[in-house]
């Protein structure tokens, strides 16, 4: 029920984004929104109904090629989304809230990636042209992404002969700060830096890391590229939040300690995710 709770926020604030923000402000948008508005320009039909016709063909699709453990996880997205974006769409209330376009671009994208999130935390499948991908992908070998990116282009190329290069811009800066929100949420609460130090005080380090940082520590044996000796060098991962205590501690134990510090998007397992109790009783 949290799952289904969760896929039905995403849908809200995926069709309250594109309704109220990206179509009422004429800024462009990939996928079965998008393609739903080029017919919409030239046929007139209304896009959550093309969203409705296209979402209801692709499941059908997806469930003849791709079986039916896929079609139940795009069950809800299918059916619930185009009526959310009719609703949305006839609530003139929350229409023309915004009149800066990159504002709207932020915030639209910044909510569009986020519905998405959640629906992909959640297990769940948006659906849409993402189920053409994996077909082709599962009979041809020929990488999801890059399909997806094909249409999504495809797409965007449709929508160009009825909106003006600032929308087009806008609609790409949306699509970008979409994927990063999506990305984001994804890994949201897992992300952690992962710091090597190269020093002559590598015992020292190590009990400070240990000890004080509360983080596990991994040593590795490497080799100087100029003077050709051998060295040990110190691996810990940690929250962001520890980093500059981290350093400070470094420095007050060898002011030289070289410190190389990068992003890690996630982390669980032995030695992280597990409480100290877990960890002696699996060691």
């Amino acid at each position: 029920m949290k799952k289904i709770i969760q896929i039905i926020i995403g849908n809200v604030l995926m069709a309250f984004a594109i309704s109220t923000l990206i179509l009422d402000n004429s800024i462009v948008v990939g996928g079965v929104s998008g393609i739903s508005t080029v017919f919409h320009f030239y046929t007139g039909i209304s896009v959550s109904l093309c969203v409705g016709i296209i979402n209801i063909a692709l499941f059908i699709i997806g469930f003849c090629f791709l079986g039916k453990a896929f079609a139940m996880k795009t069950l809800v997205s299918t059916f619930l989304f185009p009526i959310l974006l009719e609703f949305f769409n006839q609530q003139p209330y929350l229409h023309g809230l915004l009149n800066d376009q990159l504002l709207i671009c932020i915030l639209g994208g910044f909510l569009l990636g986020l519905g998405i999130g959640l629906v992909l935390k959640a297990g769940g499948s948006t659906g849409g042209f993402d189920i053409l991908a994996l077909i082709v992908e599962k009979y041809f070998k020929i990488p999801v992404t890059l399909l997806v990116n094909g249409i999504d282009a495809a797409i965007l190329v449709l929508q160009i002969s009825f909106h003006s290069a600032p929308e087009i811009v806008y609609g790409i800066m949306t699509i970008l700060i979409t994927a990063y929100m999506m990305n984001y949420l994804l890994s949201s609460g897992k992300g952690c830096v992962q710091v090597l130090v190269m020093s002559k005080e590598i015992e020292r380090m190590k009990t400070m890391i240990l000890n004080d940082m509360d983080a596990g520590v991994t040593l590795l044996d490497g080799k100087s590229g100029f003077y050709g000796n051998e060295i040990e060098v110190v691996l810990t991962i940690l929250p962001y939040r520890k980093l500059p205590d981290l350093k400070d501690k470094i420095k007050e134990i060898d002011e030289k300690a070289f410190i190389i510090v990068s992003h890690v998007e996630e982390v669980s397992g032995n030695g992280f995710t597990y409480s100290k109790e877990m960890r002696e009783a699996l060691s």
